[in-house]
Formats: structure tokens, C-alpha cells, sequence
């Protein structure tokens, strides 16, 4: 929680704060009045804090106790604000901000980047180590050219530093510096933390356009359009990309289509795995695709013709697949769950207390926020049929959040939990039906098999047998 600073309290405050008068509360003590002809009296305490105010309205400390009493602790300043700090989930980013509405925006978007990138990085399960730590500073205390900065430490760390502001650009710098966090964190952890280590340019570029494409569907199909109308860079340029200078556009859509295209050749071998290990080990990315896929192609022209026909099969891809159901319940789980921190430890609030909090400005922005994505999904058409009505509910359930309906918000939010429960209770029975079928076929695949086998059997004894010869 944000301390208070910056004023006095009260003189029986005051007392409260430095061990004077334990019980004391402003009932039964009002704050004294302070003045220069303030009387002397009887009363200790009361003299105590008589002489702590008069001190402190002439701006001097207290003056030092009579001999053979306790002497007071020396007052010092209060303590500075304590930044607000969110986990995603241990092991993968922590958020920092002392603007509370800005760690909970980080939050959201550290969440969005790491469930994008969770398979095409092939990140740990259970997280790293140790997160990668993120600060927010806002522009007024932002004094570098670049938008951030990210650095390893030593033991694996990694700190990144971001100049954040509540827009779309803020937004942006924010979640290219997660990216390229994640891709060195991964790089650390393959290969530890030495002079070969590199992330290359094309790869960063292609990641952050697929964070963004998976979490905007929209992008996707506006990244298409401007595919059909451009002719594919070579292989060379889109490997080639040097940071010194902004991506032409050919080549940014490269980057997207080039990582989707090296996932679908990838087959049983794991050559998309080897190959981005390679490559954040310091090989050179057109070397080592060469090594890892040439068995795709045996020529330089053969690659390049290998890599266009990747290109126009990916941007041809629709932009609504349907996600699986399991996909689909954790994304609406994701946007049901509200982090928030008391003290110095993370605590989960439920949706009622995200009502009562509602006009707090973090909340108020992250409902908005989380309308606006299960609106995008729902519009999309890409959640799974058994998660549709989950994501409705909710939708409505925080819209009259953000309006401050109660009987409304009670409705929705109780038809989310049920609707909720069923699409899992349909994603269990439709696993378990379809074990079944496989386990039904694999049975009726080995009965046909022994039935091959004893027809065989029958067919060659027919042939050899003197029995059956005439």
C-alpha cells in the first residue's frame, strides 16, 4: 500500500507513532494547542507532548529529557512511498511501479507477452529461477534517449527499466522491452551469461509481432492485407535485420511469417527448438537454418524458393482458427484473475472485491481494459465454443462493474462461474469420449490385425498343404 508522507500528524499521533501513549486515541486525547505561553503541568505525558509540539512549530527537535527519564528517539523523515509490485506468476515477470494504475497496465501486457510466446520459446513451465524484474518510470524521471533498457546480471537475473506513459506508445515500448527480457532470459538459460550470447534482430522483431498478433487478432488480418500486397523480401534480408535502423516493412512482415514458417517445418526432429538455441548461442541465423532445415532444399535457390512458398502459405492462414479448449479456458481464467498486492505479499482478490474497489483508478482502468479483450476474442470468433458463454458473462459482469450496478454485476458474475464450470465439465467429457474412441480404435486396429494375421495364416496353409493339393 502507498505510505503517506510529506505532513505531520497530530501531537497525539505523533505519540502514538514514537511508543508514547499506547492507548491513547484522539477521543480521548484532542490534539493540544500549540502556543508559546502553553502552561506547565503535572502530567508527564502531557508535558511530553507539549514540549514535542512546541518543538516542532518552531522547527527545532525535542528538547532532551530531564535527567533520570527515558529520552525520546530522535524523529527522522518519514519514509518514502513503497512501489507497487506484481508477479505474474513466479519464475516469469515481476511488475514495479509506484503508480499503482501503471503496474496493474504492466501486469496485463506481461501477461499477454509471456502466454504468446509460451510455446514458440518453448518457456519453462513453472517459470525461471527468478523473474525477470521490471520498473516503470514515468517520462518525467526518464532521462535515457532510448524508450528501455534491459540488462543481465550476474546468477541469471534479468532487470529491465521502461519509460512508461498510459497510451499506445507507452504500451508498445512496454512490451518490446518484455520480448527482448524474455529472449535474453531464455538465451541465459541455455547458455549461461558470456561474451556469445546474442539475440538476434529478426528473431526479436518476429516475436514482439507475434505477441501481437496473437493477442489482437485484428493486427493479424491487417499484417495479411499488407502481405498480399507486397512482394517477400529474400531470406538473407530478413535474417540480415541490424538494429541501427527501423525495419523496412517487407521485412517486418518477414519476421512473422519467417518464425511461423520455421515452427510449421519444425516436424518430429525439433529443428525450430535446435535452431533457436543455436542461434542465441551467437550462430549466424543464415548458417545455422542451413545446417538445421537444409534438408528442405540443397542450393541457394531452392532455400530462397523454400522460403517464399513459407511466406504465401502463412499470410494466407485464417486469422480465426479456433483456439483448443484448453487454450480457451486459460485465456478466460487469465482475464478473471485480479492481482493485487497488501503489504509484501501478492493476494488474489475475488470479482466482488474488484467491485467494491472499482473506482480505485488501477481497477477502473484494468476493467476497461478487459472488456476491450474479451470484446476482441469474442469478435474474432476464436474462443472455443465451450468457453464462449464464460467470456459473455464475464463481459457483462464487468461492464456493470465499470457502471456500478450491483444486482446487475451479482447476476453476471454468478453466470460466469456456471458457465464456467460447464465449458469444463464439456472439455472433460469430450476428452474422455475421445480417449475412448482412440482407445476403442486402437483396440479394433489390433482385432483386425490378428484377424490379417489368421487369414494369412489360413491362405498360406491352403496353398501348402498336401491336403489341399489335387
Amino acid at each position: 500500500m502507498r505510505m503517506s508522507g510529506g505532513r505531520f500528524r497530530p501531537c497525539w499521533a505523533l505519540a502514538l507513532a514514537i511508543g508514547l501513549a499506547p492507548t491513547l486515541t484522539a477521543a480521548d486525547n484532542p490534539p493540544p494547542t500549540v502556543s508559546a505561553t502553553t502552561p506547565a503541568t503535572s502530567d508527564p505525558l502531557a508535558g511530553r507532548q507539549a514540549a514535542i509540539a512546541a518543538a516542532l512549530a518552531a522547527g527545532m527537535s525535542a528538547p532532551p529529557a530531564a535527567p533520570g527519564t527515558d529520552a525520546a528517539p530522535d524523529l527522522i523523515p518519514p519514509l518514502p512511498p513503497a512501489p507497487h509490485t506484481f508477479e505474474t506468476a513466479p519464475g516469469q515477470f515481476e511488475i514495479s511501479s509506484f503508480d499503482l494504475a501503471a503496474a496493474g497496465s504492466g501486469l496485463t501486457v506481461a501477461e499477454e507477452v509471456w502466454q504468446s510466446l509460451e510455446r514458440p520459446l518453448d518457456l519453462p513451465p513453472h517459470g525461471f529461477p527468478m523473474p525477470i524484474t521490471v520498473r516503470l518510470l514515468p517520462s518525467t524521471q526518464w532521462t535515457a534517449t532510448m524508450p528501455f533498457q534491459a540488462a543481465a546480471e550476474l546468477g541469471g537475473r534479468v532487470s529491465v527499466r521502461v519509460r512508461w506513459s498510459p497510451d499506445p506508445v507507452g504500451t508498445a515500448a512496454l512490451r518490446h522491452a518484455l520480448v527482448q527480457a524474455l529472449l535474453m532470459r531464455v538465451a541465459i538459460a541455455w547458455h549461461g551469461l558470456g561474451p556469445a550470447l546474442r539475440v538476434p534482430f529478426w528473431l526479436e522483431q518476429g516475436c514482439l509481432a507475434w505477441s501481437l498478433t496473437h493477442t489482437h487478432p485484428a493486427l493479424l488480418d491487417e499484417w495479411q492485407q499488407d502481405s498480399a500486397r507486397t512482394a517477400p523480401p529474400t531470406l538473407e534480408q530478413v535474417l540480415g535485420l541490424k538494429r541501427e535502423a527501423p525495419a523496412p516493412r517487407p521485412e517486418e512482415l518477414g519476421t512473422l511469417w519467417l518464425l511461423a514458417h520455421l515452427q510449421a517445418e519444425s516436424g518430429p526432429e525439433r529443428r525450430w527448438p535446435a535452431l533457436l538455441r543455436a542461434m542465441l548461442g551467437g550462430e549466424d541465423p543464415l548458417t545455422a537454418v542451413g545446417r538445421i532445415y537444409g534438408g528442405y532444399f540443397n542450393n541457394d535457390p531452392s532455400r530462397e524458393l523454400w522460403w517464399q512458398v513459407g511466406w504465401h502459405a502463412q499470410r494466407r492462414l485464417s486469422a480465426s482458427a479456433v483456439s483448443s479448449a484448453a487454450d480457451s479456458r486459460v485465456w478466460v481464467a487469465g482475464r478473471a484473475r485480479w492481482v493485487a498486492r497488501r503489504g509484501e505479499a501478492d493476494l488474489l482478490l475475488s470479482l466482488d472485491e474488484v467491485f467494491a474497489a472499482r473506482q480505485q483508478p488501477w481497477i477502473a482502468a484494468e476493467l476497461q481494459q478487459r472488456i476491450g479483450q474479451l470484446k476482441g476474442e469474442l469478435g474474432s470468433n476464436s474462443l472455443h465454443p465451450f468457453y464462449r458463454n464464460a467470456a459473455v458473462s464475464l463481459g457483462r459482469a464487468y461492464e456493470a462493474a465499470r457502471m456500478g450496478n450491483p444486482g446487475v454485476f451479482a447476476i453476471a458474475e454468478a453466470d460466469a462461474e456456471r458457465d464456467y464450470a460447464d465449458g469444463l465439465e464439456l472439455e472433460n467429457a469430450a476428452d474422455a469420449a475421445l480417449d475412448q474412441l482412440e482407445e476403442t480404435g486402437s483396440q479394433t486396429s489390433e482385432v483386425r490385425s490378428q484377424k490379417s494375421e489368421v487369414r494369412g495364416q489360413k491362405s498360406d496353409g491352403e496353398v501348402t498343404s498336401p491336403a489341399a493339393s489335387p
